[in-house]
């Protein structure tokens, strides 16, 4: 079982595409249509055993899906996108047209163009006791 990496990673997965964020260096992971439907099943609490027996349901399973599903899941792993997490019995429901559509290919692109800005946010600057104040400089009384 895994989960999303919430120490570092912001995730969100609308209309079957997922864009994460790792709030730590800057980088952002797109993923495909499929494999976003992969993801957000397995940060939904889905085992990948059970990803792996609906995968295999559909109508044209590649033979090697298993292997698809393992390099999948072993990226997003090396990235440190999911960790280990609780078990749970949730089953997964997958769009099957759009499974098919990437014709079960699981794809996680890597992004570094906005690298500069991400880490620039002033979210960064956080202070433990005091929260997120910006810092302004004090006005110069003497210059009335």
């Amino acid at each position: 079982m895994y989960k999303l990496n919430e120490s570092k990673m912001f995730a969100d997965v609308t209309n079957n595409v997922a864009i994460i964020i790792n709030s730590e260096t800057g980088i952002y992971y797109g993923i495909n249509n499929c494999g976003s439907i992969v993801f957000q099943a397995i940060i939904d609490g889905c085992s990948v055993q059970s990803i792996l027996e609906n995968l295999k349901k559909m109508e044209n399973c590649p033979s090697d899906i298993e292997q698809k599903l393992k390099k999948f899941t072993d990226e997003l792993l090396q990235k440190e996108i999911i960790i280990e997490g609780e078990q749970s019995s949730k089953v997964p429901i997958f769009d099957e047209a759009v499974i098919k559509q990437d014709n079960f290919e699981m794809k996680v692109l890597e992004y570094a163009d906005a690298q500069e800005m991400l880490l620039a946010d002033p979210i960064h600057d956080v202070d433990e006791k005091e929260g997120w104040q910006p810092v302004f400089k004090e006005d110069n009384k003497n210059d009335k």
